[in-house]
């Protein structure tokens, strides 16, 4: 069993800022020829769409383009992608930055984007990874993973019905910091990391626009790592878009299902009050095959955990969050953001907390019961037009870890960035990557832990990471 114990370097940034904010922003009725441009793209917008693609089921995020061209298109096929390279160093409790670990790493992710007619397009994108044991020669540094993200074609039918077929990216989910309704991803979302470099899941995906209404509707298919066809899963998603007086908004409701596997329920709501845009998320979970425990006495009234069947529970996981702007001078704005999460699949006991993580039962960020997150986005702020500050902060209720960052991202020239990080984690717990003593020996005198349980536990008792410092360089090629 192998574990990913929390790690301060996360990619720096808490959201991405132009994909939250078109979030944000109710969608507009397009007409037919709008919407099959949002759908396809343009050619003198392809290189920019296709860096920023990220296969996203709402329309809502993505902005509108300019309309396409008669005929075949001037520019059918666009090669591009990102460079980015970063240093960090860790430094635990009771430990010299001097002494801290220091991490470098390097990514390049690249995509192939052709249009070769109206209503037509191939996408393709994949990363290759110089892995972090290689630069700091404990491996081969010869050896570097290589990573697809995306492989897919979308086609556009005179019946306004729009497929898209192959691996690709869906974004689902209302909230920045927790999407628990993101049932169809593959990995759950960094917060933190500046863009989402998950891998996209294999599927089929069919759009019916409803035009007129603004509404969307969508039928999936989901075959990632399916064996057979009665493996295969299914999703349907409609997005209603609303507007009256001065409220306006989306609605988004979510069902997937399987044979002989979980049945799921998403809501998603996304709507604007003046100046505050409220936002709600909540999943909602029937027969639920995940492992949870509890704490029991035994016949000795030895307190000892036990596995706990819920398979016949409604699991729910709530986010519910406010995004403020708040305009301090005539051309500035300060981006405000708080979310407070109730994860029904998560623990209220650290005990219980340490023993699911260490079990491989429990994901990141969805370790504790409840959770709280807050972010201020400064973008361009007085004179600095080439530069953005982000700072942002995580606290695990159950546990009392936090995690707080501050963010410096610099443009540099006109497509390249330097971006320095400041990270500070507390506590000990989830974002510390580490479990208070007392614990550790609770969970030990309760359970006979298998071998690579207790290796994770010993690593992670009392042990505590206390500040980072990343710097990073990206170019968009």
């Amino acid at each position: 069993m192998k574990l990913k114990l929390p790690n301060l370097c996360h990619r720096s940034a808490l959201f991405t800022v132009c994909s939250q904010v078109a979030l944000m922003q109710p969608l507009a009725h397009a007409s037919a020829s709008e919407l099959e441009s949002e759908l396809f793209g343009s050619d003198t917008e392809q290189s920019e769409s296709a860096q920023s693609q990220d296969s996203s089921v709402s329309a809502s995020a993505t902005a509108p383009s300019s309309l396409l061209k008669e005929g075949a298109l001037t520019n059918p096929l666009v090669l591009g992608g990102r460079l980015e390279v970063d240093t960090s160093i860790n430094k635990r409790q009771k430990q010299s930055f001097s002494n801290g670990d220091m991490v470098r790493s390097g990514t390049a992710e690249l995509y192939l984007d052709s249009r070769p007619a109206e209503g037509l397009r191939g996408f393709v994108k994949g990363a290759i990874k110089l892995p972090t044991s290689a630069v700091q020669g404990q491996n081969n540094p010869e050896t570097v993973n290589l990573s697809l993200y995306e492989m897919w074609v979308k086609w556009g039918g005179s019946s306004s019905v729009y497929t898209t077929f192959g691996r690709q990216k869906l974004k689902w989910g209302a909230a920045s910091f927790w999407n628990p309704t993101d049932f169809l991803a593959v990995e759950t979302k960094d917060p933190l990391a500046t863009f989402d470099t998950r891998p996209g899941a294999d599927l089929l995906k069919i759009h019916l626009p409803l035009e007129k209404q603004g509404h969307n509707l969508y039928a999936i298919v989901d075959f990632n790592e399916v064996k057979n066809p009665s493996s295969l899963r299914g999703a349907v998603r409609a997005e209603f878009n609303f507007g009256f007086d001065e409220v306006s908004g989306e609605l988004t409701t979510t069902i997937a299902a399987a044979k002989d596997q979980p049945l799921q329920l998403g809501l998603d709501l996304n709507t604007g009050l003046g100046p505050i845009d409220l936002i709600a998320e909540a999943a909602f979970t029937r027969k639920s095959k995940a492992t949870f425990y509890k704490l029991d006495n035994d016949q000795f009234g030895k307190t000892v955990f036990k596995t706990k069947d819920r398979s016949k529970d409604t699991i729910t996981q709530v986010v519910g969050g406010i995004r403020y702007d708040l305009k301090y001078s005539e051309s500035d704005s300060a981006n405000l953001s708080f979310e407070y999460f109730w994860n029904d699949a998560g623990y209220s006991d650290v005990a219980l907390e340490a023993y699911s993580f260490i079990q491989g039962q429990s994901r990141q960020l969805y370790l504790a019961r409840r959770y709280i997150a807050g972010s201020l986005f400064l973008a361009q702020p007085g004179s600095f037009n080439d530069t953005n500050f982000i700072f942002s902060a995580l606290h695990n209720l159950t546990d009392k870890s936090w995690l707080a960052q501050g963010v410096f991202s610099q443009k540099i020239l006109s497509r390249s960035t330097l971006e320095l990080a400041l990270i500070k984690a507390g506590g000990a717990g989830e974002f510390t990557g580490g479990i208070p003593k007392s614990v550790a020996e609770k969970v030990k005198t309760s359970v006979v832990l298998p071998e690579g349980a207790s290796a994770v536990l010993d690593a992670v008792t009392d042990a505590g990471q206390d500040w980072a410092l990343r710097i990073s360089a990206g170019v968009d090629l």
